[in-house]
């Protein structure tokens, strides 16, 4: 005990002192503790996050989190726990033919949580890190995930402050979640940890079996995505995205129903997506210095879900989502805006003694079709915007930029196909005493040709270390997303964890 709280101390006094010259940076997430609800919502989702395990991990994550013990101080006013990682990922270069170091790093977490009381308690993870993260070197880096309070009310909770919301049922793919961002870029053997935390009120009022769920988000924060090359002239300007200012926040609302038989809710959500279309805001003529620029713009969106999650005796658990999206404005020429679309999942799980099994389909079909024939990245023809060719006229170029994005856009939205039909399945086996685990985790899109594949081994070296070795590969067709990234993500990986 003595030894953990030395540990616990060293990285309060590493810590805190950082805070007063470092910006708070979301640019590695991780786990979160209220990706299942929490106390404010004592009735997480089939699927949801665990705090040491997250939405996507799996049975041998949950292992290990019964055996971090957390430190204790006072009389149980607070206690301390988290974790200290080192991370390689090595991967090709793109063109090069050869490997290359794609990441690197060392991470320290400190995770507070307050006693329970009758009227509330609080949760902060604080996370510093060094190293590289997608290639980029960089210093030292403060990440405050979380940070909330919890009040309870009689029948009402309520959770205030920074703080990670996850909705839906299914795993890896949750069309009803559009509260959370998420950041691709991060590299970690924890799906979870790239999620994004943001400012938020959630509150839960309880009329069993009734649950009604209320959540506001005042700020606006993005998802964001592995780097893609930028063709030649083409650069990034300021983002374009809405004020923190009182009518431009998120409001969404849930109503659960919670039987021992089945647990179900429909939800309505209205507001920015989380993930920004681009659009282009200037172009500059010149034979020796052309230039475009494109921002990243959000969208607001309204969405209507619908999931549920049950059991068919000892033999089979079934969950499923269905959200129908509507963009604002996607009539507009060159709107930075998907289409309207209906997403829909349904799987089912089932445990074998120690092997685990879920397998998922998961289908979109996007109203109001049609396929962008614009250039691919890249693809922009330097002549557009030299001034001394006279055969094109400034509208034309300008037209021609944004037919490339219009199909850009088509690409991140994930809409190339009219309908298309996904699976997904994640294994996982725990043996030698649960010390153990053999997982993969992969998902193929049948209509664009895409696939991931995430193979992982874990082993508990001890109570407190744990060592992985996997990867992450990605690929596909040049026209897709995955085809875009997937030399720049694909990569293995070890990691060392240990904690306290």
């Amino acid at each position: 005990m003595r030894s953990r709280h030395i540990l616990a101390s060293a990285l309060v006094g590493l810590m805190l002192p950082a805070l007063g010259g470092l910006a708070s940076a979301a640019e590695a997430p991780a786990k979160s503790e209220s990706a299942d609800a929490g106390a404010a919502s004592p009735a997480p989702d089939a699927g949801a996050a665990s705090p040491e395990q997250g939405a996507s991990g799996g049975l041998f994550e949950q292992s290990q989190a019964s055996t971090a013990a957390a430190a204790a101080t006072g009389a149980d006013a607070f206690k301390l726990s988290g974790y200290v990682r080192g991370d390689m990922y090595v991967g090709k270069v793109p063109g090069a033919g050869q490997g290359d170091i794609k990441a690197g790093y060392g991470e320290a977490a400190l995770i507070a949580r307050t006693k329970k009381g009758t009227y509330g308690d609080g949760f902060a993870e604080l996370r510093l890190r060094y190293g590289m993260q997608s290639e980029t070197q960089q210093q030292a880096v403060m990440d405050v995930r979380e940070a909330y309070v919890n009040t309870y009310l009689g029948p009402v909770d309520i959770r205030l402050g920074k703080q990670i919301i996850v909705w839906g049922r299914a795993d890896l793919l949750n069309p009803t979640n559009n509260l959370t961002p998420n950041d691709m870029r991060v590299r970690s053997a924890i799906e979870d940890d790239r999620r994004l935390g943001n400012v938020a009120v959630r509150a839960n009022l309880r009329l069993e079996p009734v649950r009604i769920e209320g959540v506001w988000i005042p700020s606006y924060v993005p998802s964001e995505l592995p780097p893609i090359d930028l063709p030649q002239f083409v650069v990034y300007g300021s983002p374009t995205y809405p004020k923190p200012e009182l009518d431009k926040g998120l409001l969404a609302g849930r109503v659960h129903l919670e039987l021992p038989s089945v647990d179900m809710s429909v939800s309505y959500l209205h507001g920015y997506a989380p993930l920004p279309g681009l659009t282009q805001t200037s172009l500059t003529f010149s034979s020796t210095n052309p230039s475009v620029v494109i921002s990243r713009t959000a969208y607001k969106h309204q969405v209507v879900g619908f999931d549920f999650a049950t059991a068919v005796g000892d033999i089979v658990a079934l969950r499923g989502e269905v959200a129908y999206r509507k963009p604002y404005d996607y009539e507009k020429l060159y709107a930075p805006t998907p289409k309207p679309d209906l997403q829909y999942v349904l799987g089912a799980d089932h445990t074998f003694g120690s092997l685990s099994v879920i397998a998922q389909y998961v289908g979109r079909y996007t109203f109001h079709w049609a396929k962008e024939d614009g250039p691919l990245a890249g693809a922009i023809d330097p002549t557009l915007l030299q001034t001394d060719n006279p055969t094109v006229s400034k509208q034309e170029a300008v037209e021609s930029v944004n037919l490339q994005l219009a199909k850009n856009n088509q690409i991140l939205f994930s809409q190339t196909a009219k309908i298309q039909h996904l699976a997904t399945a994640r294994v996982e086996w725990l043996t030698l005493h649960d010390t153990l685990s053999l997982s993969m985790l992969g998902l193929v899109n049948i209509t664009t040709k895409e696939w991931m594949a995430a193979p992982k081994i874990g082993y508990r070296l001890s109570d407190n270390m744990m060592a992985y070795i996997g990867a992450e590969i990605l690929t596909g067709p040049k026209d897709t997303l995955f085809g875009l990234v997937d030399q720049k993500m694909s990569a293995g990986y070890v990691e060392l964890r240990s904690t306290f």
